[in-house]
């Protein structure tokens, strides 16, 4: 029995030590920050360097299969040709004192990079990177606009997804994909793929028609945005149009005189919500997923509680 307490009691006060840091934190006695230990120095750190190469133009556009070139101004004080170069993958790079002239006549490499450095008389290496946007000769190559997995009229009040498919573009970083009804533009979509080569995406748009969308057009866009040093305009492909026809509900064509007016009132709040953007639906899948991790802490939280409760009457 003697164990027993002296067993109960340690567990009590390793508890006790484990939570006392947050109490710490919320009495206001130390900071988080206190408590985190601070990194070393390193000794390649931006301060170590007082000044890094300088690439014209900043920003390299270039079209597939065109010629490229870039001027790398290593540093003005500080350094030596001796002790700089610029590191490329393709392409040629000749050199006057501290200034770097990188050429390629035929730009068809995706992903390259382009590195610019010198060390300082204190042995530390100062680079700068220079990575070229590479795009197709063309915008993507075509854009198609469809509903997912129906094909038929469609009713009010029911929601639908919508599918763009654009083929064959790059860099897709740079694409904007918007989907319209009509002059009415319904969501602006980027893509969230890291890939530099020519690349399939498609992209997808839920909407809720009203009685007041029979009849509207639904079509997309897809736009190169790669400014400032790009092309402009704009490349830009849009899709066929895609007529709607939507019908009343079932619900609404049976309902009787005064179930009418409350129908009529979920249609206004349907056309609400048939104009809004991608925005609203991420909102509501955010405030879902608020929601769902409450609920699960107190249930965890509560059975932890339980079963320490069981375990300390077991143990006296």
């Amino acid at each position: 029995m003697h164990q027993r307490q002296k067993l109960t009691l340690f567990m009590v006060v390793f508890l006790l030590f484990l939570s006392l840091p947050q109490a710490l934190i919320e009495l206001g006695c130390v900071t988080k920050k206190t408590l985190a230990k601070s990194p070393k120095p390193s000794l390649f750190t931006r301060s170590s360097c007082t000044e890094y190469p300088v690439f014209t133009p900043s920003a390299l556009v270039v079209k597939y299969g065109d010629p490229a070139n870039v001027t790398c101004v290593v540093c003005q004080k500080d350094c030596s040709g001796d002790a700089s170069g610029l590191e490329h993958a393709v392409g040629n790079v000749t050199q006057n004192g501290t200034t770097m002239f990188w050429t390629v006549d035929r730009l068809t490499e995706w992903g390259i990079s382009l590195q610019c450095y010198y060390t300082n008389d204190a042995g530390v290496q100062c680079i700068s990177v220079l990575n070229p946007t590479l795009y197709r000769k063309y915008p993507p190559e075509s854009v198609s606009i469809s509903f997912v997995n129906h094909t038929e009229m469609m009713f009010e009040n029911q929601q639908y997804t919508l599918q763009c498919s654009v083929q064959n573009v790059a860099p897709v970083q740079s694409l904007t994909v918007t989907f319209y009804r009509g002059n009415t533009a319904l969501g602006h979509l980027l893509s969230d793929s890291e890939q530099k080569k020519p690349v399939n995406e498609t992209f997808t748009l839920n909407i809720t028609p009203s009685r007041e969308d029979d009849g509207a057009q639904y079509w997309c866009e897809a736009k190169l945005e790669l400014r400032p040093a790009g092309p402009q305009p704009p490349p830009v492909v849009t899709s066929e149009k895609l007529n709607a026809t939507v019908c009343k509900s079932l619900s609404t064509t049976r309902a009787t005189t005064p179930q009418t007016t409350k129908s009529t009132t979920t249609t206004t709040k349907s056309t609400t919500s048939s104009a809004t953007t991608t925005a609203a639906t991420k909102t509501a899948v955010i405030a879902q997923a608020i929601t769902t991790p409450q609920s699960s802490s107190n249930r965890i939280l509560t059975h932890s509680f339980m079963c320490l409760t069981l375990l300390l009457s077991a143990l006296i």
